[in-house]
């Protein structure tokens, strides 16, 4: 009985550190080379992402572009494509305007204004006679970060990717359980 005990409590904090993932810091929704995302940055993105655009984005599309965004600015700056917080922030004010959308009191998050140097800066990418080369450098990139994601969200491919994953201890509903 006692050793059934310790067995059911290791087992529960494996589950609890497995869940935690990304470093078993509370909050995290990835971290990517040592630098974190938080699930609060996570949100903050995602809420201004569908305020501005009024088109709805799922959390993990939302984090794979966070991701992108902590690796595209040093190869956008390298071909000149990078834009400064003020730039992306008129550009976000700009098409505000445009939507008829209040621009967020005090301004757009950080996480937001990060999540537009990679959107901005990967549009002119695809216009630009370095596309090509632009594209191979952040695939490798992407290939080469350290990522890590909260199991919630799935977890990184090798090119850096969020893929979902199923894990066996969660149940799955009745519509997804397979019919047999």
């Amino acid at each position: 009985m006692v050793r059934r005990k310790q067995l059911l409590s290791a087992l529960a904090v494996a589950v609890a550190v497995g869940v935690a993932g990304c470093s078993a810091q509370p909050g995290t929704a990835a971290v990517v080379n040592g630098t974190r995302i938080t699930q609060d940055q996570l949100d903050d993105a995602t809420l201004e992402y569908v305020d501005l655009t009024g088109q709805p984005a799922e959390p993990t599309v939302v984090l794979n572009t966070l991701i992108a965004a902590d690796v595209f600015p040093a190869i956008a700056a390298k071909h000149g494509l990078a834009l400064s917080d003020q730039q992306v922030e008129q550009r976000f004010e700009d098409l505000a305007q445009q939507q008829g959308v209040k621009v967020p009191d005090g301004g757009f998050s950080p996480a937001f204004i990060g999540l537009g140097h990679y959107l901005f800066a990967a549009a002119a990418a695809q216009q630009s006679p370095d596309a090509q080369a632009v594209s191979e450098e952040f695939s490798a990139a992407m290939a080469d970060a350290r990522i890590e994601v909260n199991p919630r969200y799935g977890e990184a491919s090798k090119e850096g990717a969020i893929q979902p994953i199923q894990h066996p201890w969660i149940a799955q509903t009745p519509e997804a359980a397979p019919q047999g």
